[in-house]
């Protein structure tokens, strides 16, 4: 098992947002699913899970999203919203809330992962599954193809292209002029 991020500091960052405090997973780890489709959550990020429920669902780039409830419900609201859009917008709505499950997480920190969502993420059991923290869910990648989503981002942040380096950054603190009314 293999786990970055963090820094020794819990995985779990506050952000002050609308009047509350809310909590933001980073780091990534590298797990391996049972022989029945368990997977340990990892200990820096359980604790935004004290009821030892989650919601599970596939997401986009053929993972799958870990959410609490309070996120979950927050984006199958954004989901709902699809609907009025149209065919293209009932589906989506449908995929989300079709493709998700509701999951105990028990004694051990262990979460199923249903097959059909299993499937739709490319995990295998006794095969390795990178967790990763992403601000306001966690999720659950198939190595190979988490590397492979990662490779272009990781190299842009190594030579300086990413775009968190070429935007504009300030010079410093403005300069006063003396004598200015």
């Amino acid at each position: 098992m293999e786990e970055s991020g963090g820094w020794g500091r819990d995985p779990c960052l506050s952000f002050s947002g609308w009047g509350r405090q809310v909590e933001r997973f980073y780091g990534s780890f590298e797990y391996s699913l049972d022989a029945k489709g368990r997977l340990i959550l990892p200990a820096r990020l359980r604790s935004q899970f004290d009821t030892k429920r989650a919601l599970v669902s596939c997401y986009v780039d053929q993972c799958l999203a870990v959410w609490t409830y309070e996120q979950f419900d927050r984006h199958l609201a954004r989901a709902q919203a699809m609907e009025v859009k149209g065919p293209g917008g009932r589906n989506l709505a449908r995929a989300l809330s079709g493709w998700s499950a509701d999951v105990e997480i028990d004694g051990q920190w262990r979460l199923t992962i249903p097959a059909n969502l299993r499937a739709y993420a490319g995990l295998e059991p006794e095969q390795p599954v990178m967790v990763v923290g992403a601000f306001n869910r966690i999720e659950l990648w198939q190595v190979g193809l988490w590397q492979q989503q990662m490779a272009s981002s990781l190299e842009s942040l190594a030579n300086g292209t990413s775009e968190l380096f070429t935007e504009a950054v300030p010079a410093g603190p403005p300069t006063e002029t003396v004598g200015a009314p």
